[in-house]
């Protein structure tokens, strides 16, 4: 029945043997290479994306090390002009301390110049107004010693009393 239909059952497990041969073949020389290179290009894949996982984490590491790193920098700079701005200050302070100091020196200084200015005008004046006493004394005692020439003897007796009882005094 197979021949009358236009089947020759010789040729058909011929024509399926050389299909199984060349299934064999194909299959041996490029279906297992296609399956292992398929294989291999997944696993590649898969490395290639823990290897990104790793180099993100190693530079997220990195990146929060260098923060950290901004961050201490940061913190040391500001501690750095506290630290400078106290010195300024208490710089500064001395500095007007010494000022104040050296302005007091300079004023108590002044003022004992003063005094001793002012002590040495006194006892200059002193000594010209005794200067005039004499004068005005001696021209006083003149004109008493020619008006009465027996009273020239009272008035010295009378200083010389005068200067035994008190004592010169300046």
């Amino acid at each position: 029945m197979a021949e009358a239909l236009g089947f020759n059952v010789y040729e058909i497990i011929f024509a399926i043997a050389n299909f199984l041969i060349l299934m064999a073949i194909l299959t041996k020389l490029f279906y297992k290479p296609f399956l292992e290179l398929l294989d291999n290009r997944q696993k590649a894949i898969k490395d290639s994306f823990a290897n990104a996982e790793a180099v993100n984490r190693r530079a997220d590491e990195k990146l929060d090390a260098y923060n950290k790193r901004i961050a201490n920098v940061e913190q040391e700079g500001r501690e750095i002009i506290a630290k400078s701005k106290h010195r300024a200050d208490e710089q500064a302070k001395r500095i007007a301390e010494d000022a104040e100091e050296k302005a007091a020196s300079l004023l108590k200084n002044a003022r004992n110049e003063i005094e001793r200015e002012k002590v040495s005008a006194l006892a200059e004046v002193r000594e010209q107004i005794s200067m005039l006493a004499l004068l005005a004394a001696e021209k006083i005692l003149e004109k008493e010693i020619s008006k009465d020439p027996e009273g020239h003897g009272k008035i010295i007796d009378n200083v010389l009393e005068q200067v035994g009882t008190t004592g010169w005094q300046n």
